[in-house]
């Protein structure tokens, strides 16, 4: 269990639900690696129960809390194996054959975990509509794998959500402005073709299910009439089933570009299943536009499609539904923050880690087309958030994968917190052995490059930017905290005389290996240290 775990939010949530059951508390307090490495499972089990039903939620009922338990518990291997599949650094086994620690498992899940996730895993539409962008990515992820199916070979298979799912993010269905020239141009009928043609073999099953989409294909005048449909002239006229439909069918073509890894792709049939099990989330999926403006304002009233959602990101370490409570009961030692900003800083976060993650997904599948998207921001990719390398020209190779692109990388413990608060530091190198201060340029750095609103959002105010960023990433113990006014300061004035000292030695040919080293975590920072407003 690492140190960050220790000191997450979700033990101050957990507490908030075992409220004045001893029982509860105690677990809580004693089989604290156990839960930690259970509930990750726990909440891909619920993930992947849906899927076995082919049922969308919008709780846990209560009354079937049994039927989720057993579910989880006797797939455990298979859901263990298919989350962490990729993982570098896996969690420990937990041994289900111990009767005793099956049954404290089952009790965890059913008495802790569910009733957690039913307080803080649910949200209301109108509270994500924002989040639309991102909560596709982190869907896509999620259900990539369905482990209620396997293929002839074994292999587990992709579930039936999983192409519906790429399609939405692959041709950015949260941003309607351009999205005719995205598909012109990731849809091009002559690679459709080649793609087609080329890889494993079809089945006679799949031959006859995809034939009108390679009729389409092969007809240029019924494709140029099949793409109009995204123009903006008829998309905005559709209604939300009429999108779905246009989409549904999209993505029967881009099973083509996935042929590889489709095991087949007449599991996604009339599309009906995909339509039930999405049909709450696709008000601000592919309908967004009627409820809210291009800034994010509302601009009509959900009415009876604001139900609750099931959030694709487990509400562990980032959770505002917990962070609002738990700055309220430190009172006035926590250092003053506006919630609106708060809010600001988490969906600024979450939007750009699912956008990296999913990057870093779909390049495995579609190379060429994302590699066209990195060219465009080579300097962001490649020289300052360091996730892509260019091989050659215009080719470019992952250097972490989406599994191991995790929230790892971002919390900042009390321990590295206090260090650098207790070290008097005068030069870049006894900066560069404080961990937190490289931590924090980068975790400052990952927030302002993939979010160009995120410096007007903090008023072009770094110690603004970074206070937030603490009270987010830092721990959040649950007997005092770090997050006094005095710490932040305290940390904002080594952290601006750190970005100082790099300025200074930038172009001090004696040490430029170190501040090369230095560019990806300081050089926004010093950016927005130096701006200057209009």
């Amino acid at each position: 269990m690492k140190l960050y775990e220790k000191e997450s939010l979700f033990w101050f949530g957990l507490h908030k639900i075992a409220k004045d059951d001893p029982e509860l508390k105690y677990h809580i307090t004693t089989q604290k690696e156990l839960i930690n490495d259970l509930y990750p499972l726990a909440y891909f089990g619920v993930i992947q129960y849906t899927l076995y039903r082919g049922i969308s939620i919008s709780e846990v009922p209560l009354e079937e809390t049994n039927e989720y338990v057993k579910y989880i518990i006797d797939n455990i291997d298979e859901i263990y194996k298919i989350k962490y599949r990729f993982v570098k650094e896996k969690p420990k086994k937990i041994n289900f054959n111990d009767k005793e620690i099956c049954s404290l498992c089952e009790e965890i899940i059913g008495r802790l975990f569910i009733p957690f996730m039913n307080e803080y895993a649910f949200k209301k539409v109108s509270n994500a509509i924002n989040m639309n962008g991102a909560y596709i990515r982190e869907s896509l992820l999620c259900y990539e794998y369905d482990i209620n199916h396997k293929s002839d070979d074994g292999k587990v298979k992709t579930s039936v959500l999983y192409p519906f799912l790429f399609t939405l993010n692959l041709i950015k269905i949260f941003d309607k402005k351009g999205l005719y020239n995205r598909i012109l141009k990731t849809y091009r009928k002559d690679e459709l073709i080649r793609k087609y043609k080329a890889g494993r073999d079809w089945k006679q099953k799949e031959v006859e299910y995809l034939q009108e989409s390679y009729e389409l294909l092969n007809n240029d005048e019924e494709w140029s009439l099949f793409l109009s449909n995204f123009s903006s002239s008829k998309w905005d006229i559709f209604d939300m089933n009429e999108r779905f439909k246009a989409l549904f069918q999209l993505t029967k073509i881009t099973t083509i570009l996935m042929k590889d890894e489709i095991t087949a792709v007449t599991m996604l049939s009339d599309g009906e299943e995909v339509f039930e099990m999405l049909k709450n989330y696709l008000p601000m999926y592919i309908d967004y536009d009627r409820y809210i403006d291009e800034e994010g304002k509302n601009i009509s009233d959900l009415k009876e499609k604001d139900v609750l959602i099931f959030s694709p990101f487990t509400q562990r370490n980032v959770n505002l539904h917990l962070l609002f409570p738990y700055i309220e009961s430190k009172n006035e030692r926590h250092i003053e923050c506006d919630f609106n900003k708060l809010r600001a800083i988490v969906f600024i976060f979450l939007k750009s880690y699912s956008k990296v993650r999913t990057l870093l997904l779909t390049h495995e599948y579609l190379p060429k087309i994302i590699d066209i998207l990195i060219e465009g921001k080579k300097k962001i990719f490649c020289d300052i958030l360091s996730i892509f390398e260019e091989v050659k020209d215009h080719k470019y190779k992952r250097l972490i994968d989406f599994e191991n692109f995790t929230e790892d990388l971002f919390f900042l413990t009390e321990e590295q917190i206090s260090n650098a608060l207790n070290k008097e530091c005068y030069s870049l190198k006894e900066f560069m052995q404080i961990p937190a201060f490289i931590k924090m340029g980068k975790i400052v750095t990952f927030n302002l490059a993939l979010k160009n609103y995120t410096a007007r959002t903090f008023d072009y105010n770094l110690f603004e930017l970074l206070k937030y960023l603490l009270i987010v990433f830092g721990p959040h113990p649950l007997d005092h905290t770090i997050q006094t006014k005095e710490n932040i300061e305290n940390f904002y004035k080594k952290f601006e005389n750190f970005v100082r000292l790099y300025e200074e030695a930038k172009n001090n040919s004696d040490i430029l290996e170190i501040t090369n080293e230095l560019q990806t975590a300081l050089e926004l920072p010093l950016k927005l240290l130096n701006w200057k407003k209009d």
